[in-house]
């Protein structure tokens, strides 16, 4: 593993350690993780991802989801929660600018993805090309073979706009959902 990924958010633990701790019930606590808002952002998508996969291992087959599948997904979110650049969403009277990560917003994408039947989040782009441009985003989604695919991008992306408009005074313009994917197992009978 590269350095960026042995040491995530400057905590001193790598992601091997991340999911032992969190294998652990996150005991005995390690303060240095519990305050390390990259840390957390990744034990809570390791979370999502052990919560995800064992639901569609429980509606779709008894063979487990092959390993590369699931290296894919965290490779993609790890290189995801960098904290990345911050966006302006508000300067104050006295010239004090209040920011949200890029890594903050991508979290908050895949808490939406979590509330929505189905869908897995892949790819996550934001765009903002001056400060006071409307935030485009882009989403690329896997749907779960027999989900309606339209309406589960309506509600990405219904979803994606009232969470990033309700958490600041950010003004979200294109909110693009693209399903790249279709999720089963493969010895599923079709």
């Amino acid at each position: 593993m590269s350095d960026d990924i042995d040491d995530i958010g400057g905590s001193g633990y790598s992601l091997e350690e991340l999911s032992a701790y969190l294998d652990r019930g996150r005991t005995p606590r390690i303060p240095a993780i519990e305050r390390n808002a990259e840390c957390q952002a990744v034990l809570a998508s390791m979370e999502r991802m052990g919560r995800l996969s064992r639901e569609i291992v429980e509606e779709q087959a008894s063979e487990p989801l092959a390993e590369s599948w699931y290296d894919s997904i965290m490779r993609q979110v790890m290189r995801e929660f960098r904290a990345g650049r911050d966006i302006p969403l508000a300067r104050a009277a006295d010239g004090t600018e209040i920011v949200v990560t890029e890594g903050a917003l991508y979290e908050l994408i895949r808490t939406v993805g979590d509330g929505v039947s189905g869908v897995l989040v892949g790819r996550v782009h934001l765009n903002q090309s001056e400060p006071e441009a409307p935030l485009d985003v882009r989403v690329t989604v896997s749907v779960r073979f027999g989900r309606a695919m339209t309406a589960a991008v309506d509600e990405m992306r219904d979803g994606i706009r009232t969470a990033i408009e309700r958490h600041g005074d950010l003004r979200v313009g294109r909110v693009d959902v693209t399903v790249g994917d279709v999720h089963t197992d493969e010895g599923e009978d079709r």
